[in-house]
């Protein structure tokens, strides 16, 4: 497949053509159901979630606060999730177009850190708005919730100033730790920790944190297979509460998953090896052997890591003084 047919399938995917009616029902792909046992029954009501007349589709008061504000962000991380499939989907089509101009050899070889992990960071972005846009408007619209838990899902805790002052603070908790809390004060759904969605949704978290947190004592590549996986387990971490409690929690959220399968079943086509990115000096192993490294720190311990220099003894050069 060359480049423009390659592009053309991907254009496809990213913006399918309506039904025959014109119109779209999101629906889950059949792996959910046969490769992760979903249920979805909810969803078979010929009354879709988002139509006008669907029970979860609620009318914000004129003058109540808030609902001009939530609105206007009710669809970024949707869209997080939609940008991070597309530049996959532009790593797919490089690296599967790239590969028919380089010998055998060369098609093997990884490449250099360019795609995934701002396919990996801007995909749990897309997370952590769907959680934080979410709390807000389980905020605004629910009934007697302690104020607590208002709090902890702000990332805030109220406290005495030293002028004996009511104030909030803010106090961060993890995404996961605020999601669980959303999950039972929302939907009165209890997380189970050892949840087999849970736990790799926990991994996930781990993959994004390498690249926000770096590990810098251990270079780690990254492959497409690898990819995929964070993919689907993070959209998996809103579709198995979906099927859980019998509603959707994200409108939209199938749909992504289905451009997931769709690019998952033309990479197995176009790169049925996959590919790796990794750091450029990944393959490296010095084996202990002296060599040379950029160090621009002050307090260096000149006799176990000299320059040039004082290696030489030579004097050494004079620096431009620094204000």
């Amino acid at each position: 497949m060359d480049y423009d047919d390659l592009a053309g399938e991907l254009e496809s995917i990213f913006n399918p053509e309506p039904d025959e009616d014109g119109h779209h029902r999101e629906w889950p792909t059949q792996r959910l159901k046969d490769h992760h046992g979903l249920d979805f029954t909810y969803m078979e009501d010929w009354l879709w979630e988002g139509a006008t007349s669907h029970p979860n589709t609620r009318l914000w008061p004129e003058k109540e606060p808030g609902g001009d504000e939530l609105t206007r962000s009710m669809d970024v991380g949707r869209r997080l999730f939609y940008s991070a499939l597309r530049v996959f989907g532009d790593s797919i089509l490089t690296y599967a177009t790239d590969s028919h101009r380089r010998s055998p050899h060369e098609r093997s070889n990884p490449s250099q850190l360019r795609f995934y992990p701002p396919v990996i960071l801007t995909f749990w972005s897309g997370f952590e708005a769907f959680v934080r846009h979410s709390s807000e408007l389980m905020i605004h619209t629910s009934k007697d919730l302690p104020p607590a838990v208002a709090d902890y899902l702000r990332d805030e805790q109220t406290a005495v100033g030293r002028k004996g002052s009511v104030e909030k603070e803010t106090k961060y908790r993890p995404v996961l730790e605020r999601y669980a809390v959303l999950l039972q004060y929302s939907m009165g759904y209890k997380v189970d920790r050892g949840n087999k969605h849970w736990q790799a949704l926990d991994r996930a978290k781990d993959l994004r944190d390498y690249y926000t947190h770096l590990d810098a004592m251990n270079s780690r590549a990254l492959s497409s297979n690898d990819v995929f996986d964070f993919l689907e387990t993070v959209m998996l971490g809103i579709i198995w509460p979906s099927s859980a409690v019998g509603h959707t929690l994200q409108l939209g959220i199938f749909d992504l998953h289905w451009m997931w399968d769709q690019l998952r079943e033309l990479t197995g086509n176009v790169l049925p090896e996959g590919h790796i990115e990794q750091p450029f000096f990944h393959d490296w192993h010095l084996d202990g052997q002296r060599h040379m490294f950029y160090c621009p720190f002050t307090n260096v311990d000149n006799v176990k890591f000299p320059n040039s220099d004082e290696e030489m003894g030579r004097p050494p050069r004079q620096r431009p003084n620094v204000k």
